[in-house]
């Protein structure tokens, strides 16, 4: 119920940052962002509250776990830091989210008992 819940909140806030990120480069005051990177926030926020509405709250969590924590990473690897900010126009403060949230994600889908599994 927890990653449902968590896929669900972190769909609406991906929904709300990447529509902002439409009409604004500065999200929250914080978070810089551009169309592709809106637009690949829009659809992961789509997806989260469609998962955390099911029974696919898992793998979504797996999935953009990882990516965030890819792309935060990347953003301070000298020379793939070049490529994330002209694609994704990612600053420090997204890099540090992307961290957190994808150690997050990733911590409550492994955490979490698989479906068909029976915990004794």
């Amino acid at each position: 119920m927890l990653m449902r819940r968590f896929a669900t909140l972190l769909g609406i806030f991906l929904l709300i940052e990447g529509t902002w990120g439409l009409f604004s480069p500065v999200v929250f005051g914080v978070l810089s962002t551009n169309t592709t990177h809106a637009v690949i926030h829009i659809l992961l926020g789509v997806i989260g509250i469609w998962t955390g509405r099911s029974d696919n709250a898992r793998p979504y969590l797996m999935f953009v776990g990882a990516l965030l924590i890819l792309v935060g990473v990347l953003f301070f690897v000298p020379g793939a830091s070049a490529l994330v900010v002209s694609i994704l126009n990612v600053n420090r403060a997204v890099a540090f989210f992307n961290i957190t949230v994808g150690v997050i994600c990733l911590a409550l889908a492994l955490s979490a008992p698989r479906a068909g599994r029976v915990v004794t």
